[in-house]
């Protein structure tokens, strides 16, 4: 189902533009929003590549990245809504100073390739589009992703929750709502459309139409108890290169 010829395209490209270093090598943990996954990914193999340094990525739902933290996990850079950075700047829990900006995911519309796009252009024809489709895919709010939320008030606002309940799917993931769009088991799936621009099979209608779009951004930072000050700092330099920046605007991931 994934499309790894992006990943494998953009990290090729990151290393033709910077010569390999040769460094003493470090483990670098790192716990990300999912919305980034994609990028990120390609991003941290030309890291790899260009250092010698080694990155472990732990992606989840910013709810689930939340709860791994408060049960123990560390991590030593950290990438999360910039809104929650900057709390964990405020209570202390981030280094000073190392908030990075990594880039704006937006909220939109996927169906299969085989499938006539529906109209979104305006609230009142996204709403029409919502009771009009066979089966809806979105992620359950009770895990506490910023997606999640989101929809899960957008519907309630638009007043359709009830009229499209027994037609909804309600997964754990982004990449739960792309695997049932792909299977067939939603017509339409609402998600980052950063989760849904990869992926072959499915197409991005476009993002919810204005009155009730949604743009999250996502910041990083080094936790404050991070024992790889360093070798994070460096990543998130890398991150900052035109570049890089570059893989995560393809990817539907913006500054």
């Amino acid at each position: 189902m994934r499309h790894f010829s992006f990943t494998i395209a953009a990290a090729g490209l990151l290393w033709a533009l910077v010569p390999c270093n040769s460094v003493q090598s470090a483990e670098i943990n790192v716990l990300a929003a999912a919305a980034v996954q994609e990028p990120f990914e390609a991003v941290v193999h030309a890291f790899e590549h260009d250092t010698g340094h080694k990155v472990s990525v732990t992606f989840g739902s910013v709810g689930a990245i939340q709860g791994k933290m408060k049960a123990g996990a560390k991590g030593d850079i950290v990438i999360l809504s910039t809104a929650l950075v900057a709390a964990a700047e405020k209570d202390g829990a981030a280094r000073a100073g190392s908030r990075t900006v990594v880039g704006r995911a937006e909220i939109g519309v996927t169906v299969r390739n085989d499938t006539a796009a529906p109209d979104i252009s305006t609230e009142d024809a996204f709403k029409k589009a919502l009771l009009g489709a066979k089966s809806i895919s979105y992620t359950d709010p009770a895990g506490g992703g910023t997606a999640a939320v989101f929809v899960a008030g957008m519907l309630d606002r638009l007043g359709v929750v009830n009229a499209i309940e027994k037609k909804s799917l309600k997964v754990n993931t982004g990449r739960e709502v792309v695997a049932a769009v792909v299977k067939g088991d939603a017509e339409i799936g609402i998600g980052f459309t950063s989760e849904f621009i990869p992926v072959k099979g499915i197409k991005v209608v476009g993002a919810l139409p204005r009155g009730i779009e949604f743009v999250n951004e996502y910041s990083a930072y080094i936790p404050a108890a991070s024992a790889a000050v360093e070798p994070a700092q460096a990543l998130l330099a890398y991150l900052a290169r035109p570049g890089s920046r570059d893989i995560f605007k393809a990817a539907g991931v913006g500054m």
